[in-house]
């Protein structure tokens, strides 16, 4: 294990040998566990929290039938992160990871703390505008150390499985977070919601204590902290720089950002479509009942995603992965995108939310074998930013042409443009070479 994790430092990386099947207690760690049971309870929180406050910001008015709702929410609050988050990789890199791990999920709890003084205040809307901005910055600051951790607690070989099951898992935990916080709002109020939440960040924040490393990245310089925050913007462009002349760790990303535009872009319609004309369908299972169906249909298709993409990667490059994706998600839209039925956009959301999390799960394991450890953190920093720049592009999209009545026009030009972008991606691969021939 010490001999994978030096090659990891010094930015090796091997493919893993075909027919490696180990069982799960060969591989599966002690830190491993915990650093998943962190993660797990910290998503969970989040999908918790999320649901409270995108309920009262989001959905509600999402019930008036405005979808611009949708792109004012989503600028408001995604694009401000993405101004700093470049910075967040950069202290993932300098400060011990295990620290970060704990620090977000409790001051969390303080923020939550505040939310819950704002639902019984006169600016409930404001504040809480601002906590889904901090929220939103420390989730990922979290997320982001993480990822960049995972590495550090599994041998090379195991990063795919390691990455489904993270993945996975923390897809599940948010889901299941979320269909709970609806629920006790429903039943006993937002205010017992988020206190629910910020009772599973400190359990977040008590598992991630007891890892046994630190797992800080190792580093040539010992610059003093005020020095090193002066020196955060050109690092962030050395970082930027080192992630642009690596094409596997490049073209992964430039892919997963075009998937996200499209997986977020069907995700809004089928909400709005259900909520326009499949109406009956909130006396069938209650108010929420559009969003909860839409988001519950992508999380299924993402769970499905998580449970096949390791038997995928057996047989599959990690580029190929990302292909499936783009094919299925491709697939999906132009044959569903014409149709106009409730099951119809419930089985595209689906299909976009399973290969979308194929492609992801291929470059989260490609972003962690291509960039050296002490760049790792600003390459998922800069993840994060697409993540969060392809859900604004996807609501402006959706604002700008809308979803016909009949047929979904931009459904089916969506799933055009994703063939196109799957072709084009599949050149670069084989440019690139992480296609075989």
């Amino acid at each position: 294990m010490r001999k994978a994790i030096a090659a990891r430092l010094s930015g090796s990386s091997r493919r893993p040998a075909t027919g490696e099947h180990e069982p799960w207690s060969e591989w599966i760690g002690r830190d491993f566990r915990r650093l998943l049971g962190s993660q797990f309870a910290a998503q969970a929180a989040d999908g918790t929290s999320q649901a409270v406050i995108a309920n009262i910001l989001v959905l509600e008015p999402l019930g008036q039938g405005t979808s611009g709702r949708v792109l004012e929410v989503s600028v408001l609050t995604l694009l401000p992160y993405s101004l700093i988050a470049p910075f967040v990789g950069v202290f993932v890199d300098r400060w011990a990871r295990r620290s970060i791990l704990v620090t977000t999920s409790a001051l969390r709890v303080v923020l939550l703390g505040a939310a819950i003084a704002a639902l019984v205040g006169s600016a409930a809307e404001t504040t809480l505008y601002a906590v889904a901005l901090v929220l939103l910055g420390l989730g990922r600051l979290f997320l982001t150390a993480k990822g960049a951790s995972l590495p550090l607690t599994l041998h090379e070989q195991h990063l795919l499985q390691g990455n489904s099951i993270s993945g996975g898992g923390g897809m599940i935990a948010a889901l299941v977070g979320g269909v709970v916080g609806l629920a006790t709002v429903a039943f006993s109020g937002a205010g017992l919601a988020l206190g629910l939440a910020a009772a599973l960040y400190l359990v977040s924040a008590a598992v991630a204590a007891s890892i046994g490393s630190a797992m800080r990245a190792e580093r040539r310089d010992t610059a003093g902290l005020s020095k090193e925050i002066a020196r955060v913007a050109v690092e962030l462009w050395d970082g930027l720089r080192q992630a642009w002349r690596r094409p596997p760790v490049r073209l992964p990303l430039a892919a997963i950002f075009l998937l996200r535009v499209v997986v977020i872009f069907v995700a809004i319609a089928t909400i709005l479509v259900i909520k326009e004309q499949f109406p009956q369908t909130g006396d069938q299972f209650g108010r929420l009942s559009a969003s909860a169906l839409a988001l519950g249909a992508a999380g299924v298709g993402a769970f499905i995603g998580a449970a096949t993409a390791p038997l995928l990667g057996g047989r599959l490059e990690r580029s190929g992965l990302i292909l499936v994706g783009f094919g299925v998600s491709s697939v999906g839209l132009l044959t569903l995108g014409w149709v106009a039925s409730l099951t119809a956009m419930l089985v595209l959301a689906l299909v976009t939310g399973y290969g979308t999390f194929v492609a992801k799960v291929a470059v989260d394991a490609l972003v962690q074998e291509g960039m050296p450890d002490e760049y790792r953190g600003r390459a998922f920093s800069l993840y994060d930013i697409l993540y969060n720049l392809a859900s604004v592009v996807a609501a402006g999209f959706l604002v700008a042409f809308g979803v016909s009545d009949a047929v979904r026009t931009p459904l089916v030009a969506a799933g055009i443009c994703c063939v196109g972008a799957a072709l084009a991606m599949r050149t670069a691969f084989k440019r690139a070479g992480m296609l075989g021939a």
